[in-house]
């Protein structure tokens, strides 16, 4: 398990779902949440294909890049790093998406114990999971100051593979 290897490794990490997909080497897909069609397509069209590859699809839960990765992972292995408690889902129109990944091929994780209301400060936190779970990271259509180059960049500091989708 990657995530144990990295700096400020968490501690204790709440989950929900199928810890099995936790056991397969994992490729991390995070971008804008305002994505265009063709990003969001291609999001889709990556996780699809690595998971069909044998690779477990990790990203943030968040809307556009992140939405449309857990989507097309379903059914071949996806993990939702979370900012908030795993009773907290943001945004609040992911919450059906939430329960049919963690009630199939999908695990939900957060450092944050069960009530915890995700905040800003909690983002990053987050971001940093989905790069130290990842042996690789993909970035589709990220703007220049957003969660998505934070992850990139404890991507980096982790030494892991980073592949750019430009927008």
């Amino acid at each position: 398990f990657l995530l144990r290897q990295i700096d400020g490794a968490p501690p204790l990490l709440a989950v929900k779902g199928n810890r099995a997909v936790a056991a397969a080497p994992a490729v991390g897909i995070v971008g804008a949440r305002n994505a265009s069609l063709s990003g969001t397509k291609f999001a889709g069209l990556l996780a699809r294909e690595i998971g069909r590859a044998g690779y477990t699809i990790v990203s943030g839960l968040a809307r556009g890049i992140d939405t449309a990765a857990h989507r097309a992972s379903l059914d071949t292995g996806t993990v939702a790093a979370m900012a908030g408690g795993l009773d907290k889902p943001y945004p609040p129109e992911n919450i059906g998406l939430l329960d049919e990944l963690t009630h199939g091929q999908g695990l939900a994780i957060s450092e944050m114990p069960f009530g915890w209301e995700p905040r800003a400060r909690d983002f990053p936190r987050r971001n940093r999971l989905i790069a130290g779970m990842s042996l690789g990271l993909v970035v589709v259509e990220a703007e220049l100051r957003s969660g998505s180059l934070i992850t990139a960049r404890n991507a980096a500091a982790f030494r892991r593979q980073l592949f750019a989708v430009p927008g």
